[in-house]
């Protein structure tokens, strides 16, 4: 292999650990390959469970301290403590200071687009699956979704149990075979 097929391959190995990148790989014949990362899915409690270091039951005790962002303000981290009933997965306990992306509504509350990654609001019990990395202060929320005993309990319990990731099943290769300027 040619230095440049190297450092190329190490960009491009590098670029792969950082979820929901593209990057672009020039060939020595000039053609151009862009790639894309496809992202953990998150459609099925089981996916979830598998790919999150943790997974609780809980209940939210205070409300959310809403962080915007920079560059639009109607978008942010929501961040909220969790009061730990049950741990599923991982170590957690006692109480946990979760983070969670979302949009904030004209009425002031917040609204997310997955069905598993419902906003965690005061008082409320959810089945919460966390990542290991930190946003504003609090770990960051993978998925969540209410839980109501005992059905939310045994919902997510079975989903610990059966934990795995599908096949990944997106083809996430474009080739341009046109020589870049």
């Amino acid at each position: 292999m040619t230095k440049r097929t190297w450092i190329a391959a190490g960009a491009a190995a590098i670029t792969l650990g950082l979820s929901g990148t593209a990057y672009y790989v020039l060939a020595a014949d000039g053609t151009v390959t862009t790639s894309t990362v496809c992202l953990p899915p998150t459609s099925k409690p089981e996916y979830l469970a598998a790919y999150a270091n943790t997974v609780v039951i809980g209940t939210i005790t205070d409300p959310a301290r809403y962080v915007p962002d920079a560059s639009d303000p109607n978008t942010g981290v929501a961040v909220s403590t969790l009061n730990i009933e049950k741990t599923l997965k991982g170590t957690a306990s006692g109480t946990l200071t979760v983070a969670q992306s979302v949009a904030r509504t004209s009425t002031g509350t917040y609204t997310t687009r997955e069905p598993l990654y419902q906003p965690l609001t005061k008082d409320g019990r959810y089945a919460v699956a966390v990542l290991d990395s930190t946003q504003e202060g609090g770990r960051w929320v993978w998925g969540a979704e209410a839980a109501a005993a005992p059905a939310g309990d045994d919902r997510w319990t079975a989903a610990v149990a059966n934990a795995h990731l599908p096949e990944t099943t997106c083809d996430d290769t474009i080739t341009e075979t046109t020589t870049p300027q």
